[in-house]
């Protein structure tokens, strides 16, 4: 919190402003490192700027990277430097590339500096501009030395309006962690995953930590449904909603959370575990844009949109047209229509194709070769 006070102050206060102001001027004068790339995302090695540093990796350039990180990892061989630190502090300021999920450091970029804005998903939410009383707004930044990427146009105009962003300084890629999900599941991660229809929930985060699923859940009548249908139901909570729902899914037959450690152990994040579902369960999750990518069922578990609309509402309207599949807000409609798509899971494969035409111009595992092409040129 004391951390948000600070950032919050050097973004809207007067003074705060003077201090960015002076810090970017003496950015700008230190040298940088022409061949040093700083990677960050949230989780540490995860998300879009795992992807990337990995195509980099494995493409043997000169670049030499580096991660900012909460938590150094002695598994990965890598120079790591902890967040919030003076040795972060100068990696950045000597760093000629920065490569993140979340936009951090970009209030402090200095001219000299290439920033690669790769964020965590497209918006289905309102976030930062585009919301009716937004608490954090997002920095932004129209030189040529910075660079947004998006899926596609209307995935572009959306994600200008959040962050108030020239859309000349937007890039239709395509997100490098969908190049994950083209591969096969891998096969030591869910031994015999064959035998089981494999269904992934992946909710969003609830800032008010309200429950998932439904008011009339049914514990019981749930587990003997996954048990009928030789399901595995993986659930994924958001980092931010563990400490509220981790309890709930515990001690649960067929029941599986996926938690980080389960993934970290093999190098692995989120997206390659997606190939592995058949089912994706979620609310109001940019998840299933990426999901779409695959032509598999999807069903929008929404007991509370009317609340939603109010409270945090959508880029992106009506609800209803963007998200293909069954939205279900009782709990014997939620195992109702998964038991539809067990047996059919062509069930709403023409919706999907319509969204997924509109939100991902590339189908394909080439989106870190275009963003590295994008920003370093070709190899």
């Amino acid at each position: 919190m004391e951390g948000n006070t600070f950032i919050d102050f050097l973004l809207n206060s007067w003074t705060g402003n003077v201090v960015i102001s002076i810090f970017k001027f003496i950015n700008g004068l230190i040298p940088k490192k022409d061949d040093q790339i700083l990677f960050e995302s949230v989780p540490d090695f995860s998300d879009n700027p795992l992807q990337l540093y990995n195509y980099i990796k494995s493409s043997n350039t000169s670049y030499k990277p580096l991660w900012v990180v909460d938590e150094i990892r002695e598994d990965f061989k890598v120079p790591q430097y902890k967040r919030n630190t003076l040795g972060e502090l100068w990696q950045f300021l000597r760093s000629k590339y920065i490569v993140t999920s979340h936009g951090y450091h970009l209030f402090l970029k200095g001219k000299n500096q290439v920033y690669v804005n790769l964020w965590h998903g497209m918006p289905l939410k309102t976030m930062g501009y585009a919301e009716n009383n937004p608490q954090i707004l997002p920095p932004k930044s129209d030189d040529n030395n910075y660079y947004l990427i998006a899926t596609s146009t209307i995935m572009r105009n959306a994600l200008a309006a959040c962050f108030n962003q020239d859309p000349r300084r937007i890039f239709i890629t395509g997100q490098p962690r969908n190049d994950k999900i083209f591969k096969d599941c891998p096969e030591d991660l869910i031994p015999g995953f064959n035998e089981y229809t494999i269904i992934l929930y992946a909710p969003t985060y609830r800032e008010n930590g309200s429950d998932f699923l439904f008011p009339d859940f049914d514990k019981d009548r749930f587990q003997k449904f996954l048990k009928e249908h030789k399901i595995l139901f993986f659930v994924k909570l958001h980092p931010l909603e563990r400490a509220y729902n981790m309890e709930f899914f515990k001690e649960m037959e067929n029941v599986i959370i996926l938690e980080d450690r389960m993934l970290r152990e093999r190098q692995l994040d989120l997206y390659d575990f997606l190939p592995c579902a058949d089912i994706l369960v979620t609310d109001y999750s940019s998840i299933y844009f990426d999901f779409l990518l695959l032509d598999k069922p999807i069903v929008f578990a929404v007991p509370d949109l009317e609340e939603y609309k109010k409270q945090r509402g959508f880029i992106l309207e009506p609800y209803d047209f963007w998200t293909p599949g069954p939205k279900v807000k009782v709990f014997e409609e939620f195992l109702e229509e998964i038991g539809k798509f067990i047996k059919n899971p062509n069930y709403y494969s023409q919706e999907r194709k319509t969204i997924n035409d509109l939100v991902n111009y590339y189908k394909d595992d080439k989106s870190s070769k275009r963003v590295y092409e994008l920003v370093w040129g070709s190899l």
